[in-house]
């Protein structure tokens, strides 16, 4: 009896930490559900497909998900972060990097017509030039940066065009 009391007594003094449930789940068609934004993480859009399994950044609300291809030879490939507006990383996402910046300005998406965002077009490399293309759209209290790389304006706007817009801020 001195036995369990002594156990019972021992796991009352423990640190109690919450447990954070997994914020991704793995859903139909090989995509993945971030549950705190509803976005979904497909599995392929168009020629893009997906590295990996989506991760929630740094125990926050915040996810990321990793794209790849292959043009021609040479690796393209996207990111496309979700995270809040208040999120502590936002400054950071939405900075503009480097690179000669060669088009800037609205970027509609049919998916959903009411939905738009800014695109910033740059060119990038200097063995192997490329073209990177910045993507953010704002949602509500959502924020989703897409950043990509691609032979061509057309490929990187189809594979935004291709997310899932809809499930966007619908938990």
């Amino acid at each position: 009896m001195y036995r369990k009391l002594s156990l019972i007594a021992l796991l009352a003094l423990l640190p109690h930490q919450p447990a954070h449930a997994d914020p991704i789940h793995a859903v139909a068609d090989g995509a993945y559900w971030h549950h705190d934004s509803g976005w979904v993480f497909p599995e392929k859009i168009g020629e893009y497909e997906r590295v990996g399994i989506p991760q929630d950044v740094a125990g926050s609300p915040d996810a990321v998900g990793y794209y790849a291809c292959v043009e021609n030879g040479v690796r393209m490939t996207a990111s496309v972060d979700v995270y809040l507006a208040k999120s502590a990383a936002a400054a950071e996402l939405e900075g503009r990097p480097e690179g000669l910046l060669t088009s800037e300005g609205a970027f509609p998406l049919s998916a959903t017509p009411a939905l738009a965002g800014t695109r910033l077009i740059l060119e990038v490399g200097t063995k192997t030039p490329a073209l990177e293309g910045l993507y953010f759209i704002h949602v509500g209290e959502w924020r989703v940066r897409i950043r990509i790389t691609g032979s061509s304006v057309d490929s990187m706007d189809t594979f935004v065009r291709g997310q899932r817009w809809e499930a966007l801020g619908n938990r």
